[in-house]
């Protein structure tokens, strides 16, 4: 028998005539190894198995009193507890990522270009919520809006069309937008 053989019976999962190896593999290896295969992981799977910590954790000082963007106030002489910016901005690790925002669709709801938006996919979209959707292979930012004919994304800029989902397109919402980051 050669090293790489072509097996037709039980494959796993395999397309016929796909080459295979027989190779002795720690069981939580091979645990692992089956699953990438069958295409069956998880979001942190990987991290778990490796034993990676996702969250990094890093705060700042957070001052115990707003700052006034009027008429000055007199500083506390004190600072409230460290601020977690993974604890402030992301809910589900495993589930969130961020995306530069470009265009004016969303000037009105205070979404710029230039702009990180955090987007949670494990959240289901919701009537009135913003919305990192798929729409015939383009992404775009828009506030999800559930009406009798069906979907509709609408933009926060009057110089933009609302854009009405038909029942044929490609339409696929990828995460609820949760917070947007700004850089001046």
């Amino acid at each position: 028998m050669s090293r790489y053989s072509v097996s037709r019976k039980g494959m796993g999962g395999r397309k016929p005539g796909e080459a295979t190896k027989v190779v002795r593999l720690p069981l939580r290896v091979a645990t692992i190894a089956r699953r990438i295969a069958e295409g069956s992981l998880r979001p942190g799977d990987l991290n778990a198995f490796f034993n990676v910590e996702v969250r990094h954790t890093m705060t700042v000082p957070l001052m115990a009193s707003p700052a006034a963007c009027g008429f000055p106030s007199p500083a506390d002489d004190y600072l409230d507890r460290p601020l977690d910016f993974n604890e402030l901005l992301i809910s589900n690790p495993s589930a969130t990522f961020a995306v530069r925002i470009s265009g004016d669709s969303m000037n009105g709801a205070g979404l710029f270009p230039g702009d990180i938006a955090i987007v949670d996919r494990s959240l289901s979209p919701f009537n009135g919520c913003v919305v990192l959707a798929l729409i015939d292979g383009e992404f775009t930012i828009k506030r999800y809006r559930v009406k009798a004919g069906g979907i509709v994304l609408q933009a926060e800029n009057k110089a933009f069309k609302d854009i009405v989902i038909p029942e044929d397109s490609a339409f696929e919402v990828w995460g609820v937008v949760k917070h947007a980051i700004r850089m001046f």
